[in-house]
């Protein structure tokens, strides 16, 4: 080897070298981040287009076709211009479901691994062609600077030789570039900062050759266009029109490599940050390609004009070479390799990832015991070099003969079969697998025999010719192989798909997938508590590390929390979990996985759209709708915000009891929001709510009139209704909660005024009635005092007078408490002993015979005064007493006590008297249910079966306490025995000091 050769292996070793560091310092963000970012690195790395054909070749195909060499730059380029009709929908769809390659694109369309498998090993060979394309780029290229041996033998040999150092070096830059890191899913900024890095220098050597060829071959503008002017055979070859099937062919083939090419496909739709970037890209790309085609004719001319006798694709090394400018070469050769390097790194990290997720994982994946993320990486790296090892060896079979023109028509040729199948995903949803598969295979088989086959010289293409209508000249079979491959594609796709029946998951994914459409998830039924239970499933297949940590990476991009357990959220958290699967290990894998790790209870068929997620992204769509999607669009939100502003609570409940729909009304009256409810199962609300909602679900009545509700704040009453919403056999119902709560109360307050008038009126009747008597009574008893000195007579007279007093005051208070709603009589304090009080009371209630016989024990202390009123309190001692009798069985203890309340500080240094009385009724009988607490001093409510109370004796201790600015509260069951009921009473100690006056 020569001193070039060396100079020439070094420089492009240092360039592999500083391209490898650009690359290195994006990813460590040694770079400004903006930069690695920024819209324009996305679009110069589109670049990648132009590979060493575009160096090197297109100047041989612009010296046979002319101005048709454009069509190489322009099919592209169209495809960029008119972007929302292909690239934008595919793009929206590779993000949303992190698809990185063509192949996964078309297993998530079809549903079907096998089709993504076919997908790979056909664009495998497809490819070759195209990888054996820029090896010998390169190795000629070098050849051509360094110079040949003169035996062919020895020149092939040496090629070879470069050759193989070239894939050598290129397997493990590729592999530094692409496949270091563990985590393959996310965006490699530092191959696309270096891809855009070659794509600059691509378009600085091509400019600076075109150029020094104006300048320096012809002089000066001016000069070429003389010197062009007096080659007439040039002039006549340019000016030739092309056949109108090649531009048209050509145009096609070129236009589908901006989404079939697999190094292209990976950058425009894997590395694009921001779909946004899109946009740019529909200009700037088609800039960037027109400005890198401008240097061809010129360096066209100078070639022709040196005369040097080298092959047209290699006119721009040779003619700085020629000048004695050997930097020019060296600058050309850089770019060459650049170009060259650029293809075959991304595209063998694209073909690595096909491989490895349609090819390797569908047949073997690893135990849970092995760290999958470290297997996988391996593997990639080896498939790396697997597949440029089989691109020399392709190269190596090959003849010297091949042009890299017909290298890179072969391959485009090859890979444009995957067209069909790219637009059924937006325009054809009947299409289904069977149908592409077959016209995949019929295509490919015809590209093969033609064009693949004719590469190795097995068959001679000419034979294609026959059933080709119309004439071509010989250097266009491609042509005919092009046009015989893709009609036997499309028709055999068209006819099968027609005559075989769609599978459903196919139809769901087509509805997915067409352009209109708003990424529809059907609703269905997972088998699954909460996110805990779906990461120990994954663990069975992953690993525990593995499993956790997709889960937690799940978890984090939806902002969920780990331990959710809403069937919404336990959905979109599945759906998470497969999308980033699949850029891990690819959609037929994913799905596979999850489908049987996270298997869903129901039949997708069965199951309808996701209401919740689909209003979520309605929302989010919201501002780019527009004519009559954009109506439909606000005709739905008034409703949907009718349905939550109504006063009244609204449910809706899907089949398996998913909440649907909770509206304001119903978060006020359960106290529950919508955002923490809606997407859950009835099964996630409070007890009291939940039995509530499944018993009248479950019930065959359509409504509930005042049904109770007992809740830790306080009893509701309620109205329920509830309807089937079965439009679309969704089995699905709404109910509706009316809150009449308030409506009862006053409803209460009304019966209970009416009940008082009734009672007043009835009162006053039975006191006109039992006035006249009692009258009666207490003059016989005067008479007795006047006539009788017995003391027993007088006693007894005194006692009856007194009694006749106290019914006549029962008698004003009932009628009092009649009319006002509580006894209003005006009250005289007095000091009352509450001893004697407790015994006056224990002893007329000794005289009912009839009664639960009991003990009555009075531990009150002797000179307990209370500033009360004695006959009144009296009455109060009877009602408890009486109550706590009913509430004893025979032979109980009924206890009733008093003791001073301690004056506060403050009180104490004005007097050493006692501030109150605390009075203590205590029985241990069955007690007051917890439920009657509450209303225990209601009037007319008591807990005695029906006409043993009236439920006034209460209500009316209640007022006659209050008047006497004391205080009354119950305790039941009584914390010591747990059982039973004790009447606290508090009243104000009498201060005088004075002797009881009763």
């Amino acid at each position: 080897m020569n001193a070039d050769f060396i100079t020439l292996f070094l420089l492009g070793s240092v360039y592999l070298i500083i391209l490898f560091a650009i690359a290195y310092a994006a990813e460590q963000r040694v770079l400004a981040d903006w930069l690695n970012r920024h819209p324009a690195t996305y679009v110069l790395s589109l670049g990648v287009f132009v590979s060493a054909y575009g160096i090197y070749g297109v100047v041989d195909q612009a010296q046979d076709a002319g101005y048709s060499y454009m069509n190489y730059y322009l099919g592209t380029a169209t495809a960029f211009i008119v972007y929302p009709l292909l690239i934008a929908p595919l793009m929206r769809i590779c993000q949303s479901y992190r698809l990185g390659s063509l192949a996964d694109l078309l297993t998530f369309r079809f549903r079907s691994q096998v089709a993504g498998s076919v997908v790979t090993l056909f664009m495998l060979v497809a490819m070759l062609p195209l990888m054996t394309l820029q090896i010998q780029a390169v190795s000629e290229s070098m050849q051509v600077l360094s110079g040949r041996p003169e035996n062919l033998a020895d020149s092939r040999q040496q090629r070879d030789l470069l050759a193989f150092l070239f894939c050598v070096v290129i397997i493990v830059f590729a592999i530094l570039f692409g496949s270091r890191h563990l985590n393959s899913r996310e965006s490699h900024r530092g191959l696309v900062t270096a891809i855009a890095f070659e794509s600059v220098v691509k378009l600085v050597a091509l400019s600076l050759t075109g150029i020094f060829s104006v300048i320096y071959v012809f002089g000066s503008f001016e000069n070429m266009q003389s010197w062009l002017a007096g080659q007439e055979d040039l002039i006549s070859a340019l000016n030739q029109p092309a056949g109108g099937d090649t531009t048209r062919m050509a145009l096609v083939m070129f236009f589908a490599s901006a989404v079939c090419l697999p190094h292209v496909f990976h950058l425009v739709f894997a590395e694009n940050p921001n779909a946004r970037n899109l946009r740019i890209a529909s200009w700037a790309v088609p800039l960037y390609l027109l400005l890198i085609s401008l240097p061809v004719f010129p360096i066209l001319w100078a070639g022709e004009a040196q005369g040097t006798g080298a092959p047209a694709q290699y006119y721009s090394l040779i003619i700085g070479k020629e000048s004695g400018h050997n930097w020019l070469s060296y600058v050309t050769f850089i770019g060459g390799l650049s170009a060259a390097s650029g293809v075959i790194i991304v595209a063998t990290l694209a073909l690595a990832n096909m491989s490895l997720n349609h090819l390797i994982l569908p047949l073997y994946q690893p135990d849970n015991k092995v760290d999958i993320y470290h297997w996988l990486l391996r593997t990639r790296q080896l498939l790396i070099a697997v597949i440029i090892a089989a691109g020399f060896l392709f190269y190596f079979a090959t003849p010297d003969s091949n042009t890299l023109s017909q290298l890179a028509i072969a391959a485009v040729s090859g890979c444009v079969q995957f067209f069909p199948g790219a637009l059924a995903i937006l325009y054809w949803p009947h299409a289904n697998s069977y149908g592409f598969i077959s016209g995949l295979a019929a295509g490919f088989a015809v590209w093969a025999l033609g064009s693949l086959a004719t590469l190795v010289d097995l068959v001679d293409s000419s034979l294609l010719l026959s059933f080709y209508v119309g004439s071509l000249p010989e250097e266009s079979n491609w042509v005919a192989v092009v046009a015989l491959s893709l009609t036997a594609n499309a028709l055999v796709f068209i006819a099968v798909s027609l005559l075989t029946n769609t599978r459903d998951e196919e139809r769901i994914a087509a509805e997915v997938c067409t352009l209109d459409d708003l990424n529809r998830p059907v609703r269905q039924i997972l088998d699954l508590r909460d996110a805990a239970e779906m990461q120990q499933r994954l663990a069975y297949a992953l690993g525990d590390n593995v499993a956790h940590r997709e889960v937690a990476r799940a978890l984090e991009e939806l902002q969920l929390n780990p331990d959710e357990r809403r069937p919404y959220a336990l959905r979109r958290l599945r759906d998470r979990i497969e999308i980033n699967l699949s850029a891990l290990m690819g959609p037929g894998v994913a799905k596979s996985l999850v489908d049987q790790q996270l298997p869903y209870a129901s039949d997708p068929s069965a199951s309808s759209e996701d209401i919740t997620f689909i209003e979520s992204r309605l929302e989010l769509y919201n501002a780019h709708l527009t004519g009559l999607a954009a109506d439909l669009n606000n005709l739905r939100r008034y409703h949907r915000q009718t349905l939550d502003e109504l006063p009244i609570g609204l449910c809706s409940l899907g089949s398996d009891g998913e909440i649907l729909m909770w509206n304001r009304a119903m978060s006020d009256i359960s106290g529950i929001a919508s955002d923490d409810i809606t997407g859950s199962r009835l099964t996630d609300l409070a007890d009291d709510w939940q039995t509530l909602l499944q018993e009248f679900q479950a019930s065959s009545d359509l409504h509930w009139r005042k049904h109770t509700l007992e809740t830790d704040q306080h009893a509701r009453i309620l109205n329920l209704h509830k309807a089937a919403v079965d439009p679309l056999a969704r089995s699905e119902q709404v109910i509706i909660v009316e809150d009449v709560t308030d409506t009862h109360l006053m409803e209460n307050k009304l019966t209970h005024q009416e009940r008082l008038a009734s009672i007043g009126r009835l009162a006053a009747g039975v006191a006109h009635e039992i006035g006249n008597p009692v009258t009666g009574i207490a003059c016989l008893a005067q008479n007795l005092l006047y006539d009788s000195e017995e003391p027993e007579v007088l006693e007894s007279a005194d006692q009856i007078i007194k009694q006749t007093q106290r019914i006549t005051g029962i008698v004003q208070s009932l009628v009092n408490f009649a009319h006002q709603g509580r006894d209003n009589q005006s009250t005289q304090i007095e000091a009352v002993d509450i001893r004697h009080c407790i015994n006056e009371a224990i002893q007329l209630l000794s005289l009912d015979r009839e009664a639960t016989q009991v003990e009555f024990s009075n531990r009150c202390p002797n000179g307990a005064l209370a500033a009360a009123e004695t006959q009144r309190l009296i009455q109060v001692l009877i009602n408890l007493l009486a109550n706590a009798r009913d509430a004893s069985d025979p032979g109980g203890v009924i206890v009733v006590d008093a003791e001073p309340v301690t004056p506060t500080p403050e009180q104490a240094a004005d007097t050493i008297a006692p501030s109150a009385i605390k009075l203590s009724v205590c029985d241990n009988g069955s007690g007051i249910p917890a439920h009657a607490l509450e209303k225990i001093f209601e009037p007319f409510f008591t807990t005695k079966e029906p006409g043993k109370g009236t439920g006034l004796g209460l209500a009316l201790v209640y007022n006659i306490i209050e008047d006497l600015n004391g205080d009354i509260s119950i305790e039941s069951p009584v914390a010591d025995t747990g059982r039973g009921t004790c009447v606290h009473i508090t009243l104000p100690a009498y201060q005088t000091g004075g002797a009881s006056p009763v």
